[in-house]
């Protein structure tokens, strides 16, 4: 309750700094519902879930002079269906940006996960999504935050400037303190107006951890856009893992069809795949509902299929 009560009071001081013409500053937000079927062979149950897409943050900048720009951020997890905080991380830090680049430290987004990854899927963030589901890796180089899911602790992150279409990132921690020193991801992107290509890699230097690369790119022509990636995953307890993601999107006027499926295959011919058939509805810039099926094998023994079907409204504001 008593956290609760903090993000309340803190969420409305920065409403009210914002409101009073402090230059530079915004107050932002994601507000999301879904309604699923979720059928995993043992159980078969309506779920309403926020799906962590929920979220409160404030960014800041101030101008400098001589090029440079201060940045600040803070962002907290929100669940919309319960009305309160939700445990989990989010991105929050300080930095500095130019004709160099951008420097930050913080909590920081891992280059790995925003490389292709969660920017390709439609659907991140929903009962439909790859990561998790044999479509993304999420928690297999033991935690989340070294593969498509959550933000790299105590780290200190780069981004290049645009070079001719090129791009560098990457993030390292050097706080062996917080128990997190020698931690790294890293992505190098090309870019142009129809297609891009990337590598990233990233670093668990923990025992139950591990290190993992991919390749991937997104091709554009007409309304139409394929979106592929494939990771290889080192682990340092368990066997090595192969996770392959290919999407499609089509989209017609204010509403997108998309297409997505997955395979992961486990050392020792454990493997697993994923479908998702879904339909997104863009009622303005900052409005949407969604709906879809979705099914993934589970990488158990003689697991079962997991079937969803679900609906959903996101608003950003």
């Amino acid at each position: 309750m008593k956290m609760k009560q903090h993000l309340l009071v803190s969420a409305i001081a920065l409403a009210v700094a914002s409101s009073t013409a402090s230059a530079g500053v915004t107050v932002y937000g994601h507000a999301q519902v879904e309604v699923g079927q979720v059928d995993n062979g043992t159980t078969d149950q309506t779920v309403v879930t926020d799906n962590a897409r929920g979220r409160l943050g404030v960014k800041a900048s101030e101008k400098l002079g001589n090029g440079l720009t201060a940045i600040a951020k803070f962002e907290w997890k929100l669940d919309t269906t319960s009305g309160g905080a939700a445990t989990g991380q989010r991105e929050s830090f300080v930095g500095l940006k130019g004709g160099f680049g951008t420097v930050e430290a913080g909590n920081l987004k891992s280059a790995y996960k925003y490389s292709g990854g969660v920017k390709y899927d439609p659907f991140v963030a929903t009962l439909l999504e790859a990561r998790g589901a044999n479509g993304m890796s999420k928690g297999e180089l033991g935690s989340g935050k070294y593969g498509h899911n959550s933000f790299m602790s105590n780290n200190i992150g780069y981004k290049t400037p645009k070079m001719g279409g090129f791009s560098g990132w990457a993030t390292y921690s050097p706080d062996e303190g917080a128990g997190t020193g020698g931690d790294y991801s890293f992505g190098l992107k090309f870019k142009q107006k129809m297609f891009e290509v990337f590598l990233a890699g990233v670093e668990n230097e923990t025992t139950a951890g591990g290190d993992a690369i991919k390749i991937g790119g997104q091709v554009k022509f007409g309304n139409f856009k394929v979106s592929g990636q494939y990771e290889q995953l080192d682990l340092n307890t368990a066997s090595d893992i192969d996770i392959f993601f290919l999407g499609g999107q089509a989209k017609f006027g204010n509403n997108v069809v998309v297409a997505q499926f997955g395979n992961k295959d486990v050392d020792g011919g454990n493997d697993g795949d994923y479908y998702t058939l879904g339909f997104i509805h863009n009622m303005s810039k900052k409005t949407r509902v969604h709906a879809g099926f979705s099914s993934h094998e589970s990488l158990t023994t003689g697991g079962s299929d997991t079937d969803i079907l679900a609906v959903g409204m996101r608003m950003k504001f």
